[in-house]
């Protein structure tokens, strides 16, 4: 007759417990300094005139769905300091223009290009880090 004991199991499945729990602490933590780099980004390719725009770009944290899933937005507030800015930051944005004096000083004395699409530039290049630093946070804790 064959005796087997199974031993560890207790052990490997609070491991198991832990590590959901870590992988989704971490993830939520980059997922926050992605949202965080693409905001200060955001505002150093908005157009200033006033610095009402550049004020105006903040993360807007929520949870969405049954299962209260984290969600980041990445917005520009319509008021800031009082002054309305959701239709000038519309134009900025999306608009046809040249930069005016402020803005063309801005984007001579930076690396980042001021101008039209600035939300939209701001995002794309960390799109696919994004991707990358949530799997590297799963295979890190599962290595472990």
């Amino acid at each position: 007759m064959i005796s087997m004991k199974v031993t560890g199991i207790k052990a490997n499945i609070l491991r198991l417990r832990n590590i959901e729990k870590r992988v989704h602490e971490n993830a939520r933590k980059t997922m926050h300094a992605s949202a965080d780099r693409i905001v200060q980004t955001a505002k150093k390719m908005a157009p200033v005139d006033e610095h009402n725009l550049e004020e105006a770009i903040a993360k807007k944290v929520g949870y969405e769905g049954s299962r209260r899933r984290l969600a980041i937005d990445i917005v520009i507030e319509p008021t800031v300091n009082g002054v309305r800015v959701e239709d000038y930051a519309t134009f900025m944005h999306e608009g046809d223009y040249k930069l005016g004096e402020k803005s063309q000083a801005k984007n001579d004395s930076q690396d980042e290009t001021v101008g039209p699409g600035f939300l939209t530039r701001a995002a794309e290049p960390e799109e696919e880090k994004l991707k990358a630093r949530l799997v590297g946070v799963i295979r890190e804790e599962v290595a472990e």
